[in-house]
């Protein structure tokens, strides 16, 4: 996640304010609560033209998903205000011709008070085939503000126009990556995240000592509970933004993590109830701060794309066929400096559509990549189909 300073210095300021009405998260054994969100605070514009939506300072944190067959491709981030913090907004792109062009601004979720933010969007397409748009809301740049949570809402292409559902708002914290759908027990897990506090603030006694949370859910999720929790010592915590999969049908889950020191890593055997103490990931070599992506392909194969680097730079593509022990394919997706916050998803045709962004208040590319499984594994550099999805 993206909050520097003034974010610091209001939180530190009105930390003895955020916890009126907060009762999302009382602590690891809670049940969240949900209600719609609040349609006065927010507008869905679909007018790309709109001058509200215009002259942006960056452009940051993007993320896709694909209808199955590919035909049309979503890509959402977040950009609007001077800076991350009030006044941001989620835009989405689509495109009808397997990433050759791009039509932007088809919906964008728009805050109505410019002290109210929307941020680090997430798009997954579910065990049933829909799209969904998670997204993070927030209040005066803050995470922890008992407005400020996870929202979704259903969304898909009628021909002309991108149609929504009605905004939920799930939970507090942040979602900043994709929820796993565990078909044995058709239960879907959500890997939510509240934001380390900073030292030295006049904290409610509630606020959660440890800030991951695995919530979960049936087909209806609108109804989110209390699954479990990962362990992450306080020193190693920044934005935890954790990711699951599934590496076998007997319930071996492994997640992986952003922390100070790069990725760490933790198993579980039971679904993910309970889960082994994390551990620095080594096996693709060096990782740095910075959120990652990884998933399950359709050949049960599992992808890892991420900062092959102790800085944002060498984004890289990663194979393991032995669940997450090794990793012995990689392709090198941009070696440039400043490229990070990937997002993936594999369509039927088997191809992996990929975003990044790059140089967020300079270039401010959100950049859009394909390529197959055999690309990966043969190394195959021109293979990977490039284009720029931001005009």
């Amino acid at each position: 996640m993206k909050i520097k300073s003034f974010s610091h210095l209001a939180f530190t300021l009105l930390a003895p304010f955020l916890f009126i009405g907060c009762s999302a998260i009382k602590g690891s054994k809670s049940t969240l609560y949900n209600s719609e969100s609040e349609s006065s605070i927010f507008e869905l514009i679909s007018n790309s033209d709109d001058l509200r939506i215009k002259n942006r300072n960056f452009e940051q944190v993007p993320t896709i998903a694909a209808s199955a067959d590919g035909k049309q491709i979503f890509v959402a981030w977040y950009s609007g205000g001077a800076a991350p913090g009030p006044g941001n907004y989620v835009t989405l792109s689509l495109s009808l011709d397997s990433g050759k062009s791009w039509l932007n601004d088809q919906l964008v979720v728009y805050p109505k008070n410019q002290s109210h933010r929307f941020f680090d969007p997430m798009l997954w397409r579910d065990h049933q085939g829909s799209i969904r748009l998670f997204y993070g809301s927030a209040k005066d740049n803050l995470i922890w503000d008992g407005f400020g949570g996870v929202n979704s809402l259903q969304m898909a292409w009628n021909g002309e126009k991108i149609t929504t559902s009605k905004s939920l708002r799930l939970s507090d914290g942040v979602m900043s990556n994709k929820p796993l759908y565990l078909e044995s027990k058709n239960t879907i897990l959500f890997p939510i995240y509240i934001d380390k506090p900073l030292s030295g603030g006049n904290l409610d006694k509630n606020y959660p000592k440890n800030g991951v949370f695995i919530y979960s859910s049936n087909s209806d999720i609108n109804q989110l509970k209390y699954y479990s929790s990962i362990n992450i010592e306080e020193d190693l915590r920044i934005h935890d933004e954790p990711q699951l999969v599934q590496i076998s049908n007997s319930g071996d889950l492994l997640a992986m993590l952003r922390t100070t020191k790069g990725i760490y890593y933790t198993n579980s055997s039971d679904f993910g109830k309970s889960w082994t103490p994390i551990k620095t990931f080594t096996a693709t070599g060096p990782t740095t701060s910075s959120r990652f992506y990884l998933g399950k392909l359709s050949s049960g194969n599992l992808l890892l794309i991420a900062n092959n680097s102790n800085t944002r730079n060498k984004m890289t593509a990663f194979l393991s066929k032995d669940g997450g022990k090794t990793w012995p394919h990689k392709l090198l997706l941009d070696v440039r400096e400043n490229v990070s916050y990937p997002d993936a998803d594999q369509t039927i045709d088997g191809n992996i559509h990929v975003v990044f962004d790059r140089d967020r208040t300079g270039a401010k590319d959100i950049l859009y990549c394909k390529f197959t499984e055999n690309d990966l594994i043969s190394g195959n550099l021109d293979a990977i189909f490039k284009s720029r999805v931001n005009k």
